[in-house]
């Protein structure tokens, strides 16, 4: 039997599913706003923040790496988006962030976003997680660090999951980015046939993005791409980036491609290795490097 059919079950069946699967979902974050130390030298500082988000009905927790700094001195951010089953902790953890902030003078912002695609899910409440990480976050953000204010000093990148929100971000909201970076970006997943052998994460994506095709064309970012205003596309900053061994490396492939056929340039960069760290280590000085670049 194929285990990839638009609809394996009657509606009915998918319904009930479906609304399990919702009221599953639907619990905000329950923990305790504030703000604690996590690490701090003569060189950086991280601090980790609570605060309350309208957008997702409750607290959303973020990272902030801050390069020390002299009095009256801001700096550039990066707002750095993990991947699904990932957050701060681990990107922290397992590669060479700190280092690489500390090095660019750039501070990077790792809001814990879940499994929610960084889009404002269409059938679970407390979700609208876009409208958190472009309007919650970055008002908190600039009301506590050293930030540089303006679309030109402001980036947003991601990994896996996280690069397909940036790219869709920078994409619907050119204004608010000078540079969008994206590692092994899973740019596809607007467009992911149902599956019974995954129905776990079937149930999740049409939770987020809507069960027909036809009503995630707004999430989708080759139909982003071709609805783009091409001036204001242009005078973003992209970096992209995938393993050569990648599942993904043809979707990401493609929208090098794309993008490349409109005139905008763009850095691509093929690495070692699979959609792990192997590749995101490989790729992410590179990415800051331009980042540092793009936002100065």
């Amino acid at each position: 039997m194929c285990s990839c059919v638009p609809y394996p079950l009657p509606m009915k069946r998918w319904a009930c599913l479906i609304l399990l699967f919702f009221c599953a979902s639907c619990r905000a974050p329950t923990r305790e706003a504030g703000a604690s130390e996590v690490l701090t030298t003569d060189a950086v500082s991280i601090t980790e923040v609570c605060f309350p988000s309208p957008s997702i009905g409750g607290l959303l927790r973020y990272r902030a790496i801050v390069p020390k700094v002299r009095p009256g001195e801001p700096l550039p951010v990066l707002y750095l988006l993990h991947g699904s089953g990932g957050g701060p902790a681990e990107t922290q953890q397992r590669s060479e962030v700190i280092q690489l902030a500390t090095t660019a003078r750039i501070i990077v912002v790792m809001p814990d976003a879940g499994r929610s695609y960084y889009t404002n899910a269409k059938h679970l409440r407390h979700a609208r997680w876009e409208d958190a990480i472009i309007f919650d976050l970055p008002r908190d953000v600039e009301s506590r660090f050293p930030v540089l204010l303006g679309r030109e000093h402001r980036g947003i990148a991601g990994i896996s999951m996280g690069g397909y929100g940036a790219v869709k971000l920078a994409l619907k909201h050119p204004e608010l980015y000078g540079f969008a970076g994206t590692m092994s970006g899973a740019l596809d997943i607007t467009r992911r046939p149902a599956s019974l052998r995954r129905l776990g994460k079937t149930l999740h994506t049409w939770a987020i993005f809507g069960v027909r095709p036809g009503t995630r064309q707004s999430e989708d970012v080759f139909t982003l791409l071709d609805r783009a205003s091409m001036g204001e596309i242009q005078s973003v900053k992209w970096f992209l980036s995938c393993g050569k061994s990648d599942p993904l490396y043809a979707v990401n492939a493609r929208f090098v491609r794309e993008v490349s056929q409109r005139g905008i340039k763009l850095d691509w960069i093929t690495t070692p290795g699979f959609h792990d760290w192997q590749s995101w280590n490989a790729a992410m000085p590179l990415l800051f490097k331009a980042a540092g670049a793009a936002l100065r």
